[in-house]
């Protein structure tokens, strides 16, 4: 009877054990992959960053009060490769900021948070338009001058 005791005691222990073996590595993934699920380093552009102006664009506002926006931007760019793919974009990229800008009325961008709403709006159609997927090819938007005409 004793020896049948001693027995249910050690399976039960390794039950629990397993159990709790599995329940802690249930997460994680094993063996080849693990290799494949691990995220790449980003290459990180070394130097000075890199710029890319694009042409001015002049919209009208959304509204009936007839206003227009004149905005210039800078594009901040991750590395030469980014540099040529926003080039060859270049056109897309151009047709989607004006839908987006054109869509704005003068009441939301002429507000500091609505600046900064916009530069992160544009930043995401720009790389939509790009189709960057996971990897962004613009990191930031810089507006160097913004006119709202009001008629």
């Amino acid at each position: 009877m004793l020896i049948v005791i001693i027995l249910l005691i050690l399976v039960l222990a390794a039950v629990g054990g397993l159990a709790a073996y599995m329940f802690t590595n249930m997460n994680k993934p094993a063996g080849a992959q693990a290799e494949q699920v691990q995220e790449k380093p980003k290459k990180k552009h070394e130097g000075p960053p890199i710029f890319e102006k694009m042409d001015t664009f002049v919209v009208n506002l959304a509204g009936n009060d007839g206003s227009l926006l004149q905005i210039d931007m800078q594009a901040e760019l991750g590395d030469e490769e980014a540099k040529k793919k926003f080039a060859d974009y270049a056109p897309k990229v151009r047709s989607a900021v004006i839908l987006l800008l054109s869509s704005k009325t003068a009441a939301e961008v002429s507000t500091a948070e609505g600046k900064v709403k916009l530069k992160a709006q544009v930043k995401q159609i720009i790389n939509e338009a790009m189709d960057a997927g996971e990897e962004p090819v613009v990191e930031s938007v810089l507006f160097t001058s913004f006119i709202i005409q009001k008629q």
